[in-house]
């Protein structure tokens, strides 16, 4: 399937000419990349911006680079080959260029960022055959390509792991002083340089990416598809459907777990009939055929069910980024099964191609649904804060509590969740036209399935690196680097602990921390100014802390920073 010489010195050089004259772009890029990892490896220090640049674009446009050489190379026009190329590129440059100027990405971020990249492999596979209507070249391409992947990641790895070895046993039996950096070295040349440059030789070319001829199952791939593959999707099926069954008997709503169970399903299906396209279509194998034909009619049922799943959890629950991905996978599953149905198995390119598109609109722009869910959540809390009669945002922290307390107990559980959700996973910015910095959102209240009000729900605040060569102050004479933890609190009130510290000479000093301005650091919410806590006789400068934070009191703390003593 895959061709590959034996391993030599001689053997990998042709393999790095043919990837070279191949991929030139991706292959100055992987080299670019394996360079500056050394050279970070080995105490290279550029600022954190610079250097996810310098690590995220190369990496990410060695895979485009591939996906843009297979799609030009069967260009006639050179000058269209190069301006296609340029255009592409110039454009990722500038999106990673942007990317680079963020300290910390937001959930929309992160999830448009990584469906990009989602999007772009998959294009690796899809992106030379958007005009070709043939099933079984690409079916050979794709196959070939994967286990071309597969092949150069492992030979990589076994490289990697007999040099490491090799140096181990250097180390051992002559005394030789290795330093730590060198292991991190070898994993890089091999997995970051070697794999991929393998990996580029062996992707299908010429005659061979088009190849149109049926491949001759093996009894052995035959024997893992009928006897590992077909039982296990069919306990899935009969689990399920004994599951829908009970369901039916008891009149009652399915549990959400049961979506991942469907969608486990689901991919599997899937898997199954791409892997098996060829038989399907060839003579013969008439009881095989018929029950890989009949599989997506029986998935039907069960994506009714996942269907009613996510609508009881949207209903309970309210909308979060996952449910809503959940819901749209679940649309797609259906459209995919119908396909399948009408077509009889056959243009599968449409599946992962449908599935590259659809994840880019929903993951990338103002459209996304991490977006949406922002703007829907968001929504829903100033609604809930207008109809108590609140128009002034943000909210302090006693205003805040104040609509706790005041409103319909299973309004504020459902709200102070919602908020919850927003700053644990978009971030305070996310927020903070809403709440102020010092409101702690998260603890007040849960609601558990029934619909009861639970007081279980916590947050966590953490921040690092607060103080940066920080003189003594004025009035003050000496200063102790200090630890805390939860033995150093003596007791907790509400929103108030009252904290112990030793200084240089032993002399105890205790301090009140309002929990509170630990919420104002939250890292993310862009503090002015130190976080300082004073008791008339020393001064306490806090570093870095993290603390959780439970509806009970204050739980899990550690801290450090400088006690300046008078």
């Amino acid at each position: 399937m895959v061709k590959l010489k034996n391993i030599s010195i001689s053997a990998i050089i042709e393999r790095f000419g043919q990837s070279f004259k191949r991929f030139p772009l991706a292959m100055l890029f992987t080299l670019f990349l394996t360079c500056f990892l050394i050279y970070q490896n080995h105490g290279g220090d550029v600022g954190s911006r610079m250097e996810f640049f310098l690590m995220f674009y190369p990496a990410t446009g060695a895979l485009l680079a591939v996906a843009l050489s297979l799609l030009t190379e069967e260009f006639k026009s050179r000058i269209v080959s190069i301006a296609v190329q340029l255009i592409v590129h110039g454009a990722w440059f500038a999106i990673c260029a942007y990317l680079s100027q963020f300290d910390h990405f937001s959930l929309p971020q992160i999830i448009a960022v990584s469906a990009t990249v989602v999007a772009i492999g998959l294009s690796v596979f899809l992106i030379c055959f958007y005009r070709k209507r043939h099933e079984l070249p690409f079916w050979n391409f794709s196959i070939r390509t994967v286990v071309a992947l597969v092949i150069s990641t492992a030979i990589g790895a076994i490289l990697a792991m007999g040099l490491l070895l090799l140096v181990e046993s250097l180390k051992m039996l002559f005394n030789i002083s290795i330093y730590g950096e060198v292991y991190v070295d070898i994993w890089i040349l091999c997995m970051v340089l070697l794999a991929p440059v393998l990996f580029m030789s062996l992707i299908p070319k010429g005659k061979d990416k088009f190849l149109n001829d049926s491949p001759a199952f093996s009894g052995f791939a035959k024997g893992v598809v009928q006897y590992l593959f077909m039982p296990l999707l069919g306990l899935y099926l009969i689990t399920l459907y004994a599951y829908a069954a009970k369901i039916l008997f008891q009149w009652s709503l399915p549990v959400g777990g049961v979506s991942y169970l469907v969608s486990g399903s689901m991919v599997l299906m899937v898997l199954l009939i791409y892997l098996t396209y060829p038989i399907q279509h060839q003579e013969g194998n008439k009881l095989f055929k018929r029950v890989i034909r009949w599989l997506p009619v029986a998935m039907l049922p069960l994506l009714a069910l996942m269907t009613i799943a996510i609508g009881r959890r949207l209903t309970d629950y309210g909308i979060t980024v996952s449910r809503l991905y959940l819901l749209v996978f679940n649309v797609w599953c259906y459209a995919v099964c119908l396909w399948l149905i009408f077509t009889r198995n056959k243009r599968i390119w449409l599946i992962p191609a449908s599935f590259a598109v659809i994840l880019f609109l929903i993951s990338v722009g103002p459209q996304s649904i991490a977006n949406v869910t922002q703007r829907q959540l968001k929504k829903e809390a100033r609604m809930a804060f207008n109809a108590s009669g609140l128009r002034q945002f943000p909210l302090s922290g006693e205003q805040y509590d104040q609509w706790l307390k005041g409103a319909d107990p299973k309004v504020a559980a459902a709200i102070d969740s919602k908020l919850h959700y927003l700053n644990r996973d978009y971030g305070y910015r996310a927020i903070d036209d809403l709440v102020a910095k010092n409101v702690i959102v998260g603890r007040y209240a849960s609601l558990d399935e029934d619909g009861n009000i639970v007081e279980e729900m916590h947050d966590t605040y953490s921040n690092y690196d607060l103080i940066e060569g920080v003189p003594v102050p004025q009035g003050y004479s000496s200063m102790t680097m200090v630890t805390g933890a939860d033995d150093n609190v003596v007791k907790v009130d509400g929103d108030k602990m009252w904290m112990k510290f030793n200084d240089g000479n032993q002399v105890e000093h205790q301090f009140e921390i309002d929990i509170k301005r630990l919420a104002e650091f939250d890292e993310g919410k862009n503090p002015d100014g130190a976080l300082v806590f004073e008791n008339g006789e020393a001064m306490l400068m806090i570093n870095d802390f993290h603390i959780t934070v439970f509806s009970s009191g204050a739980n899990y703390l550690s801290c450090s920073g400088i006690l300046f003593t008078k």
